[in-house]
């Protein structure tokens, strides 16, 4: 509330009072009576610093918005910061998931290499250990070949083992790619293209394929002989 005002709260008051005053005496008051009255009115202390309280109030408020507005200010820093550092974490954690993925990958096409002997060692002396160390495992099996068995789409390599009767036998398929045919009496591999003798028995070799687990040999499936390439050569007639 403004001065004007209470001061016309005042006066307001004033004649109030000299108008009670008029109705019980019937003599009307003179101006300097309203003058002394009015005079005599006393402002409330709470209404008269009012005004300074609002001051005051405003002040307050100014102080408070403007920490408030700061505070603000800072909220968004560090959100900016937070957003920042999220990103940066986001593309570390892809270049290291990337190169995580990339060394799984490399493991996963990365055969463990062991000798048929050491293999079937491991079988005989512990199935279910050997199976928790080589079952689904890509392997690099190396040994010498025993025999030689022809399967309706694939080749079996047999390769012997020093500690026992049992041998790995490996299920190699043959296709455009390993253009081959086996002469399982003459103990040989050869080439469908020109006839020519590839592998024999008692020829050292390396087999690249999934260990199977063990049933009357130690199974070797999804086979390649490492270092063999045999592709089929398209004769005119094939051509045609």
């Amino acid at each position: 509330m403004k001065k004007p005002a209470l001061l016309c709260f005042s006066i307001l008051l004033g004649f109030t009072a000299l108008s009670a005053q008029e109705s019980e005496n019937d003599e009307p008051p003179s101006l300097g009576d309203l003058f002394k009255k009015v005079k005599e009115i006393k402002v409330p202390d709470s209404v008269s610093n009012l005004p300074t309280q609002i001051t005051e109030l405003k002040e307050a408020y100014l102080d408070t918005a403007k920490t408030v507005e700061e505070l603000q200010s800072e909220v968004q820093q560090l959100r900016d910061e937070v957003y920042a550092l999220r990103k940066d974490n986001e593309a570390l954690r892809a270049a290291v998931g990337g190169k995580v993925e990339a060394k799984k990958l490399e493991e996963l096409m990365k055969p463990r290499e062991i000798s048929a002997t050491d293999l079937v060692a491991a079988y005989v002396s512990d199935m279910a250990g050997a199976d928790n160390a080589h079952r689904g495992k890509y392997l690099k099996v190396v040994g010498l070949i025993d025999r030689f068995e022809a399967g309706t789409q694939s080749v079996e390599i047999f390769l012997r083992s020093d500690t026992s009767g049992t041998k790995v036998r490996c299920v190699v398929p043959i296709g455009n790619n390993l253009f081959i045919d086996v002469l399982p009496a003459q103990g040989r591999l050869l080439s469908r293209n020109d006839r020519r003798t590839l592998l024999s028995v008692g020829q050292p070799v390396s087999i690249l394929g999934t260990c199977n687990g063990q049933g009357l040999n130690v199974e070797m499936i999804n086979c390649s002989i490492e270092g063999l390439v045999e592709k089929k050569i398209e004769s005119d007639s094939d051509k045609k």
